[in-house]
């Protein structure tokens, strides 16, 4: 009676552990590499940092490097006219050199020219009130 069933749960332990290391490589190229590749560019951006660069940093604060102290890894950023803040070179969410449109989040800021004239509404009337 106990010797039919033995020769089932060998090919078992195979078929469990593959959907695991095909869910592992899912997760790897979907999740952990791309996430490797967006860190590498930070930090790269963040190394090329240098005096007369335009930033955003992470709290959202538009600026201009006046200083840079490697040291320290801090950065004196001009907001305004005698305006100046010490920010972390981490917290420096995206920059660009002088005279380059700054890209935050893949995509580059562009005005929109639409938006400053008012639209056109043709046929969009509020019904008189009587």
């Amino acid at each position: 009676m106990g010797g039919a069933g033995g020769g089932e749960g060998q090919g078992g332990g195979f078929s469990i552990i593959l959907p695991l290391l095909l869910i592992m490589v899912i997760f790897y190229f979907l999740l952990i590499r791309p996430q490797q590749r967006s860190e590498k560019r930070k930090k790269e951006m963040i190394s090329s940092v240098k005096k007369g660069y335009r930033v955003i940093t992470a709290g959202g604060i538009r600026g201009t490097v006046a200083k840079v102290y490697e040291k320290d890894k801090i950065v004196v950023v001009t907001v305004a006219k005698g305006v100046d803040i010490e920010v972390a070179l981490a917290k420096i969410e995206a920059a660009a050199p002088p005279g380059e449109d700054i890209a935050v989040g893949g995509a580059e800021r562009r005005e929109d020219k639409s938006a400053a004239r008012p639209k056109e509404r043709k046929g969009l009337r509020r019904p008189r009130r009587r």
